[in-house]
């Protein structure tokens, strides 16, 4: 049984390091959660243009797990589907919330806005608000970096997180 477990860790590490290949940033950081649940956080994922999959880990509480497909518009927008699912680790529950999202990228800010629900029942509008915003730190004066250091917020069910991240190529 364990070697079977160790399987599964292996593989999804093999999976995630050649993903990461694939894509364009690899995204690893950490913050702190506010609200419902308050916590440290450790974050993980894969981000391009065109897709992100981030793991976020609420120290001894629950595994976040947020992504999506995004479509460019001729406006300027990018608009696509976005899951959001949350393993709470004592409880032992899986609950996956999605729904459309829309945002906009520049070469400092990254905002985005949508609803995620699980469209089971009728749900306040006021509970399936999910927001971040994303500053990139500035290049220092005469440098040319690869990576790139950000300043993260992040509303959803009553949480909001901050986020200190570094993707990298």
């Amino acid at each position: 049984m364990k070697t079977v477990k160790n399987f599964k860790i292996i593989s999804a590490l093999i999976a995630v390091l050649l993903s990461s290949l694939s894509f364009g940033y690899f995204n690893v950081g950490a913050g702190f959660t506010y609200g419902t649940t308050n916590s440290w956080t450790l974050r993980v994922g894969i981000e391009d243009e065109t897709f992100s999959m981030n793991a976020d880990y609420l120290i001894n509480n629950s595994w976040n797990i947020a992504g999506g497909v995004y479509f460019s518009t001729e406006v300027g927008f990018k608009v696509g589907p976005f899951i959001f699912g949350t393993y709470n680790i004592s409880a032992n529950d899986f609950s996956v919330m999605y729904g459309p999202v829309i945002g906009f990228t520049t070469k400092q800010i990254f905002a985005q806005i949508g609803y995620l629900t699980d469209f089971t029942q009728f749900q306040d509008i006021s509970k399936g608000i999910f927001a971040i915003l994303r500053f990139y730190v500035p290049d220092p004066p005469g440098m040319k970096m690869r990576d790139k250091l950000y300043l993260e917020g992040q509303y959803y069910g009553g949480n909001f997180k901050i986020i200190v991240g570094l993707l990298e190529p």
